[in-house]
């Protein structure tokens, strides 16, 4: 498999399954995800319960393990189909890449499309209804300009521990 064919691949496969953990999560309580949404919403909403606070570290471990998980096994696949080595800017890259597919999913369909422009009942928080931060584009951009910045980060540690083994 090429460096690009792994990060179109499994950069697809992670923002589906991420993407649908996200509007699960949404559509089942749009709470859970609270630190996602703006400071004003954040506020308007109250803190949350210690029950929405259990449950959203659940599932934060469970995106995570997804995030780091999918690019490591790409990666340690890419490595193998090079013929079990694998140089440290190529582990980069893939990772990155694969990172960097899920953040621009994210960004653009979950965030811009669907909270700014369709918003739809189900991610609307009560008490919430009809705020302008809803609509706050800004704020999104600035998510993906630090899931970049994180993307990058993990990509060099997990590259790093391809390098070591």
């Amino acid at each position: 498999m090429t460096l690009g064919m792994s990060i179109l691949l499994y950069g697809l496969a992670l923002s589906i399954v991420l993407s649908a953990m996200i509007v699960g999560t949404l559509y089942a309580n749009p709470r859970l995800l609270l630190q996602s949404y703006p400071e004003g919403i954040q506020r308007a909403a109250g803190a949350k319960t210690a029950s929405e606070q259990r449950t959203t570290r659940i599932i934060g471990a469970c995106f995570l393990l997804v995030l780091i998980g999918v690019p490591a096994v790409s990666t340690w696949l890419l490595e193998r189909s090079l013929g079990g080595d694998i140089a440290f800017p190529t582990a980069f890259l893939n990772a990155f890449g694969i990172m960097t597919v899920f953040n621009a999913v994210d960004w653009l369909v979950l965030d811009w499309l669907l909270f700014c422009t369709v918003t739809p009942k189900f991610l609307v928080i009560e008490g919430t209804e009809g705020m302008a931060e809803y609509r706050n584009y800004r704020f999104h951009f600035r998510g993906f300009v630090v899931g970049t910045v994180l993307a990058a980060a993990a990509s060099l540690a997990l590259a790093a521990v391809f390098a070591i083994v």
